[in-house]
C-alpha cells in the first residue's frame, strides 16, 4: 500500500486573509487507500490529542482559493490524496489542524464528556415535538428542521436573527412578540444545545409576571440557582479531609497532602496517586507543569504536572489546587512533587515561562534544566516584534526542532536578516531553553506545554464546580484515561506505540524513495561497459557497497557505516545509536539513514528503538489502575479526620458577572492614554 508524507501545522489560528499562522509543525505518514477515520487517528496520535474529550478540524489551502478546504469524510480524504500524489513534496498542501473541546454542561451544572452523554439524550430525529431549554441536537441541520416543523405545529412564524457555524438564533416575525430562541454549538463541535441565558430569564419573567428585571439581576438569579443545585460552596471544603483520607486508603503508596493557614483556611492541596508514581518509572523524565484559574465562587488555580507515554498519550503525574501562581504556592507544589518522585537522571521541567514556576523550580530542583514551551516563547516574540512575527514564525519553529548545527545556523541567519532584534531576544532567552539542539538533556518530542493545556481544556467546565466536586472530576478523568491507555497498549500488535510506530514507518518511507540521479548512475553503468564486465563490476560493488533504494551503504566496521544520501555522506553508528543527521540519537528511533543500514543487514528496527515506545513498557506504565472510590456511605473515616476544620479560603471571586477580559496593567494604560492624544 502506497504511503505519502504530510506536513502538519497545528496550535495556530486562521487570520482574516485565510492564512494559517502562529503554528507548530509535525509530520505524519498517511496511507493512500486509508479512510477519513484513519487520518483522524494518525493526526490525533501524532499531536497527542485525546479524541474522547476533543475533536479536530482538518483543513488545507489550495492555490487560488482564499477559503481553506476542509476534510470531513472519506471523499474529502480521497481528493486530498490525489492532490498529494500530483505533488509529493513534503511541504506541499500542509494540513492545518484545529483542536476543539468536546465538553457539555448538564442541567445540574455537572461536566459531561460528549462520549459519556447517553445517545438517547442527543436528539437526532426531526420529528421532535417538544422544544425546551437544555436539549442537545445532533447537528445544526437537525435543529433547523425541528424548529421549522415546530413553527408549523404551533402556528407561528419566525425569522433567523443569527446563523453561523457556532450559533443559531430565531425571533418571532411579529414585532409585538417577544419570543426568541437561542442555540449554540457545544465548544465548536457539531452538537447544538438550547441555552438558557440571563436574557432568556428576563424574557420569561416579563412574559410570566409582567416585570422588567435588569441583566445583572437575571445573571445573579441564575448563579444562585446553580449554587442551590450544587449545595453550599463553603461546605465543599469541609468534605476535603474525609475525601483525601479515603483516597489515601484506597490508593496506598500515593502522596496526598493539604495545607491550611493558621486560621484553618484552605491554602493548597496536592495529589499524586500511586498509579501515577509507578507509571513514571517507565518514561523519560520530562515534566510539563502549568496552572489555570478556577471559576467557582472561591477562586484558586488548578495546577498539574504531566508527561507523555510511549504512545503519545498524556500521563498525569500530579495535580492540585493552590491559591494563585505565586512563589510560595509553586514552591510548595514542587516540594511535594520531589517527595513523591525524587530527582531522576536526565530530568527536565517544561513550562510556559511563568516567573513563579521558574523561581520555585530552581529552588527545589537547582540541578534540573528548565525548558521553555516554544509556543509561549514565540507569543512573547509576537508581542514585542509584531511586524517580523509573520515572516519568522515558520523559521523559528523549524529552528527550535533542528537536529544539526548547520541547519540551526542557517535558519538563524535568516532570522537575523529579517530582524536582528528577534535573534538577540532568542539568544537572551537561552538557546538551551527552547532549541532541541542545545537542550542539556533529551526532552524528546515535548517541545511545548500543550499536554498541560489539553488537561486544562478537558476540565474547562469542571473548573466552575466547588472544590470537592472539581477534584473528584479530575480523579475520574485521569482514571478513564489510564484505563483507555492500558487497553490500547494491550490490544496493539505493532512494534511500538501508535504515534512512534508511524514515525518509524515515515523514516522507512523516506529511505525508500529513489532519486533520479541513482537511476542515471545505473544507466551510465549499463551504457558504458559490456555484459561480462558489467556483471563483474556489479559483483565487485556488492562486496564493497550495498545499495538500499536511493541510499548507498558503505560499511567501515560491523557497527560503523557511511550512508550516501543525495551526494552527502552520513556516518551512522549502530552500537551507539547515533547518526550525524541527529535524528537517531534524539528521537531514539532509526532515522532514514539507519533504516538503510538495517535493511542492508536484514536487522529488525525495533532492536534500535527506545524501550519507552514499546507496548510492553506502556502496559507496565498503566499496570496499577485507578480504582473507583467506595460509595460515600461506606467511607470509614476516623473521628479526628471527620472533626478536622477546613474553612474556605479568604480569596473569593469578585461580586458580579465575571470579566471576559483581563484588566490592563499600568504600562498598557499609559500607552493607551498617549495614543489617544497623538
Amino acid at each position: 500500500m502506497a504511503s505519502l508524507t504530510v506536513l502538519l501545522r497545528h496550535s495556530g489560528k486562521w487570520n482574516d486573509e485565510g492564512n494559517y499562522i502562529d503554528f507548530s509543525i509535525e509530520g505524519i505518514l498517511i496511507k493512500e487507500y486509508a479512510s477519513f477515520n484513519d487520518l483522524v487517528g494518525s493526526i490525533s496520535n501524532q499531536l497527542g490529542i485525546d479524541l474522547s474529550t476533543n475533536t479536530i478540524k482538518i483543513q488545507y489551502n489550495v492555490e487560488g482559493n482564499r477559503t481553506p478546504m476542509e476534510i470531513h469524510n472519506d471523499m474529502g480524504y480521497r481528493v486530498y490524496v490525489e492532490l498529494k500524489k500530483e505533488n509529493k513534496e513534503f511541504g506541499m498542501y500542509p494540513l492545518c489542524i484545529t483542536t476543539m473541546e468536546k465538553e457539555l454542561i448538564s442541567g445540574d451544572g455537572e461536566a459531561i464528556g460528549v462520549f459519556e452523554l447517553h445517545k438517547d439524550l442527543i436528539i437526532s430525529k426531526t420529528n421532535q415535538k417538544e422544544v425546551m431549554a437544555g436539549q442537545v441536537y445532533k447537528d445544526k441541520a437537525t435543529l433547523k428542521e425541528v424548529m421549522e416543523n415546530y413553527a408549523i405545529a404551533q402556528r407561528f412564524q419566525f425569522r433567523v436573527d443569527r446563523s453561523n457555524a457556532v450559533s443559531y438564533a430565531l425571533i418571532c416575525i411579529s414585532e409585538d412578540c417577544d419570543w426568541r430562541f437561542k442555540a449554540s454549538s457545544i465548544n465548536k463541535s457539531e452538537l447544538f444545545k438550547r441555552k438558557y441565558t440571563p436574557r432568556d430569564i428576563i424574557d420569561d419573567v416579563k412574559s410570566d409576571l409582567g416585570i422588567d428585571v435588569s441583566y445583572m439581576l437575571a445573571w445573579r438569579a441564575k448563579e444562585k440557582a446553580m449554587n442551590f443545585l450544587r449545595g453550599e460552596l463553603a461546605d465543599s471544603y469541609k468534605k476535603l479531609p474525609g475525601y483525601l483520607y479515603t483516597m489515601d486508603k484506597t490508593y496506598p503508596g500515593s502522596h496526598i497532602r493539604m495545607e491550611k493557614s493558621s486560621k484553618n483556611e484552605f491554602m493548597y492541596v496536592y495529589i499524586s496517586l500511586y498509579a501515577f508514581i509507578r507509571g513514571f518509572d517507565h518514561y523519560r523524565p520530562t515534566v510539563v507543569v502549568d496552572g489555570s484559574h478556577l471559576k467557582s465562587y472561591y477562586t484558586g488555580t488548578f495546577v498539574s504536572a504531566s508527561t507523555l507515554d510511549g504512545a503519545g498519550h498524556i500521563l498525569s503525574l500530579a495535580y492540585g489546587v493552590i491559591d494563585s501562581e505565586n512563589d510560595a504556592a509553586w514552591t510548595w507544589f514542587f516540594e511535594q512533587f520531589k517527595i513523591a518522585y525524587g530527582v531522576r537522571e536526565n530530568m527536565c521541567i517544561v513550562s510556559d515561562r511563568n516567573e513563579s514556576i521558574i523561581k520555585s523550580a530552581s529552588r527545589v530542583y537547582p540541578d534540573v534544566p528548565h525548558c521553555a514551551c516554544i509556543w509561549h516563547l514565540w507569543n512573547n516574540v509576537y508581542k514585542k516584534f509584531k511586524k517580523s512575527h509573520a515572516k519568522l514564525s515558520e523559521i523559528y519553529f523549524s529552528m527550535a526542532k533542528a537536529y544539526t548545527q548547520t541547519e540551526f545556523d542557517s535558519l538563524m541567519e535568516k532570522v537575523e536578516k529579517v530582524d536582528i532584534r528577534v535573534k538577540e531576544y532568542l539568544e537572551l532567552a537561552g538557546y538551551e531553553k527552547w532549541a532541541r539542539l542545545y537542550a542539556l538533556v533529551n526532552r524528546g518530542w515535548t517541545m511545548t506545554s500543550n499536554i498541560a493545556g489539553s488537561i486544562n481544556a478537558a476540565l474547562v467546565s469542571a473548573r466552575e464546580l466547588p472544590i470537592y466536586d472539581f477534584l473528584e472530576e479530575v480523579r475520574k478523568m485521569f482514571g478513564r484515561w489510564n484505563c483507555s491507555n492500558h487497553k490500547e497498549a494491550t490490544q496493539t500488535y505493532k512494534t511500538l506505540g501508535k504515534k512512534y510506530q508511524e514515525m518509524l514507518e515515515l523514516n522507512e518511507t523516506m529511505c525508500t524513495q529513489l532519486p533520479v540521479n541513482f537511476y542515471e548512475y545505473l544507466l551510465e553503468l549499463v551504457n558504458n561497459i559490456d555484459e561480462y564486465s558489467f556483471s563483474k563490476k556489479v559483483e565487485y560493488k556488492c562486496i564493497q557497497i550495498q545499495t538500499v533504494d536511493h541510499y548507498t551503504v558503505v560499511p567501515s566496521t560491523e557497527y560503523l557505516h557511511i550512508v550516501n544520501d543525495g551526494g552527502r555522506n552520513y556516518t551512522v553508528c549502530l552500537l551507539e545509536r547515533k547518526c550525524v543527521c541527529g535524528r537517531f540519537q534524539i528521537d531514539e528511533l532509526p532515522c532514514p539513514h539507519a533504516w538503510a543500514i538495517l535493511k542492508s543487514k536484514f536487522l529488525m528496527p525495533e532492536e534500535y528503538c527506545s524501550s519507552y515506545y514499546k507496548p510492553s513498557t506502556i502496559v507496565m506504565t498503566y499496570d496499577v489502575p485507578v480504582y473507583p472510590l467506595p460509595d460515600k456511605n461506606d467511607w470509614n473515616i476516623p473521628e479526628h479526620v471527620a472533626e478536622e476544620v477546613v474553612l474556605p479560603p479568604k480569596w473569593k471571586r469578585p461580586p458580579g458577572r465575571p470579566k471576559k477580559k483581563r484588566d490592563k496593567n499600568l504600562s498598557e494604560l499609559v500607552v493607551a492614554e498617549k495614543s489617544t492624544f497623538m
